[in-house]
């Protein structure tokens, strides 16, 4: 990659993953109301971004991972573990309320598996994997070197919601997403595995740190 363009790529790196959730956190309650909006805009130019570089394979929005029933395994067992610290968090935290969301507002709760990793989890995944991993691998090259940058700036992107849990959840989240996908390049297998932590989140009565206040 020449010089220029790289320092050109480097720009529109710190501008879009840095700069910008540094300004939507500086700005806090006013535009963390309207997350999902902002997200789901932010996703639609980096799926333009990636429809016009001739680079990018398109059918790797599709790919499915093989041996799959291995991959799944491979994303069950983090979740069968960090799910079970997660639930003993939500226990210690005052303000979380443990399976009080499916028992007291099933319809609300059931809403929320299914469009969770939809309208949420997908969107991520396509801008902090898919995008990132395919625009700005010449920037950090190596083996690990992207996986933790992506984990570091999904996590700086939850500034915004201005709470502790989600930054130390969302960088621990972040760093298993981005090893998923650095493994596998599936965006479905990775948002998979993010939808069922989000909804796990949800379910155990963390859902209240990760919501904006959009709805």
């Amino acid at each position: 990659m020449p010089a220029v363009y790289q320092y050109r790529r480097a720009l529109e790196f710190a501008a879009l993953f840095v700069l910008l959730p540094l300004v939507v956190a500086w700005q806090g309650v006013t535009l963390r109301r309207w997350i999902i909006p902002q997200l789901l805009l932010i996703t639609a130019l980096c799926l333009f971004l990636l429809w016009r570089d001739a680079s990018f394979d398109r059918r790797r929005l599709l790919a499915w991972p093989h041996p799959w029933r291995a991959c799944l395994l491979r994303i069950a067992v983090p979740l069968a573990i960090g799910g079970a610290a997660v639930l003993a968090l939500a226990y210690r935290l005052p303000d979380a309320a443990p399976f009080v969301l499916p028992q007291e507002r099933p319809v609300l709760w059931l809403a929320i598996l299914l469009l969770y990793p939809l309208v949420s989890a997908l969107p991520q995944e396509l801008i902090f994997r898919v995008f990132l991993f395919h625009r700005y691998r010449a920037l950090f090259p190596g083996p690990r070197t992207l996986p933790l940058i992506s984990a570091g700036v999904f996590a700086l992107a939850h500034l915004v919601l201005g709470n502790w849990v989600a930054l130390l959840l969302s960088l621990a989240g972040g760093l298993l997403f981005a090893y998923t996908y650095a493994r596998t390049g599936s965006l479905g297998l990775v948002t998979l595995e993010h939808g069922l932590w989000g909804n796990w989140l949800f379910t155990v009565g963390l859902g209240s740190h990760f919501y904006g206040g959009h709805l």
